[in-house]
């Protein structure tokens, strides 16, 4: 039985998912700030420790308050998939067309996974990319994920399914 890419799937946030993000973003930062100022008895860091943690606790706060906002705005669906392409609007505005994809992969950082979707340069320019797609196009490049990225955490999808189901429209699409 053929497999059917036309149904348009839409992927809504995970609350569970986003509140134990949230709360590990929380532990996170806390932790950084506890050995950084240093608040535990008897453990005097080095000046490198602290300006690691300092640094750490920032970026975790950072990530703290993106979170609170995904769980305060979230509403309605993340991502939607269709035949004709994808769109995150964590990413971008508008969907990115599966025949511009030029290469997709996943890539994996620090026990996160990610879908990384390279697409046609001229399409991308033409995207309205959120500021934090804008801001972390560079450093992610740099670490090996050159593309756009989506990812599934903090939705009710794994990324797998989510990988999986976008590779079979982009085939679709490609026929």
């Amino acid at each position: 039985m053929p497999l059917d890419t036309s149904q348009i799937i839409e992927i809504e946030s995970s609350p569970t998912k986003l509140l134990l993000l949230f709360g590990l973003c929380v532990l996170i930062t806390g932790l950084g700030v506890a050995v950084a100022v240093p608040l535990i008895p008897d453990f005097r860091p080095g000046v490198f420790q602290q300006i690691l943690c300092y640094a750490g606790a920032a970026f975790f706060a950072l990530c703290t308050v993106i979170v609170a906002w995904r769980l305060a705005t979230s509403r309605g669906p993340v991502v939607t998939i269709t035949s004709d392409g994808i769109r995150d609007i964590r990413v971008a505005a508008e969907f990115i067309p599966w025949r511009a994809v030029r290469k997709i992969f996943t890539w994996e950082h620090a026990g996160a996974k990610m879908m990384i979707l390279a697409i046609d340069p001229a399409v991308e320019r033409q995207l309205t990319l959120t500021k934090m797609a804008q801001w972390s196009r560079g450093p992610n490049r740099a670490l090996g994920a050159d593309g756009l990225y989506i990812t599934a955490q903090g939705l009710k999808i794994d990324h797998q399914t989510l990988f999986d189901m976008s590779q079979d429209r982009i085939r679709a699409a490609q026929v």
